[in-house]
C-alpha cells in the first residue's frame, strides 16, 4: 500500500510540474533546436554554393530580426533568436536553390587570386576567386594539392538553382 501511495504522489508531482510549463515555451525550445541545426546546414550549404556571404549574412540578420521581434518577447535573448531564427530562413533558402536547381551542369572558369596551402593554422588548402564582383574561398580537395602550383584558373562543374545561383558540383585546377 505504501508503494501504492508514493507512486501516485510521483505521477500527481509530474502532471503538476508539466501543467506549469506553457506550449509556447515548448514550441520556442523546437524552433531553437531546428535553428541549431539550419545554422550548421547553412554552413554547409554555403561552402556549395556560388554566392556572396553579405547577401547570406544581410538576409540572415534581416529575417532574425523581423521574426524576434514577432515571436520573442523577452529583450535578453534576442541575440540568440536573431541568431536562430536568420539559421532558419537562410537554411530554407538554400534548401529551396538546392532542391528546384537544373539538372543541366555548366562550367564556370574564374583566375585564382591568391593560393592558401594546409598548415597547422588552416585546416583545407583554398583558392581566392573573384566571381559576379565577390571575393569567394574554394576548398581544394587533396588529390589536386599538387596542381596548385602552376595553375592560375580553377574550372567549376556547378548547376543553377531555383534562386539563381550556382551549385559547386566538382572543382578543378587547371593550368593555362
Amino acid at each position: 500500500m505504501e508503494r501504492r501511495r508514493r507512486s501516485s504522489r510521483s505521477k500527481h508531482k509530474v502532471r503538476k510540474v508539466l501543467k506549469k510549463i506553457k506550449p509556447s515555451l515548448i514550441l520556442k525550445l523546437i524552433l531553437y533546436g531546428l535553428g541549431i541545426w539550419c545554422f550548421f546546414y547553412s554552413k554547409d550549404e554555403y561552402e556549395a554554393t556560388l554566392i556572396s556571404f553579405r547577401a547570406v549574412l544581410i538576409t540572415g540578420l534581416a529575417s532574425g530580426i523581423i521574426l524576434s521581434f514577432i515571436i520573442e518577447r523577452s529583450y535578453k535573448y534576442y541575440l540568440f533568436s536573431i541568431i536562430f531564427f536568420g539559421s532558419l530562413v537562410t537554411a530554407f533558402l538554400f534548401k529551396v536553390n538546392r532542391t528546384f536547381a537544373s539538372s543541366n551542369e555548366g562550367h564556370i572558369e574564374a583566375r585564382i587570386l591568391n593560393k592558401t596551402m594546409e598548415s597547422t593554422r588552416i585546416d583545407k588548402s583554398r583558392v581566392s576567386i573573384e566571381y559576379d564582383g565577390f571575393e569567394r574561398d574554394i576548398d581544394i580537395d587533396r588529390i589536386q594539392e599538387f596542381k596548385m602550383g602552376p595553375s592560375d584558373f580553377i574550372l567549376l562543374t556547378a548547376r543553377k538553382g531555383a534562386l539563381g545561383y550556382y551549385i559547386i558540383t566538382y572543382k578543378e585546377l587547371v593550368e593555362k
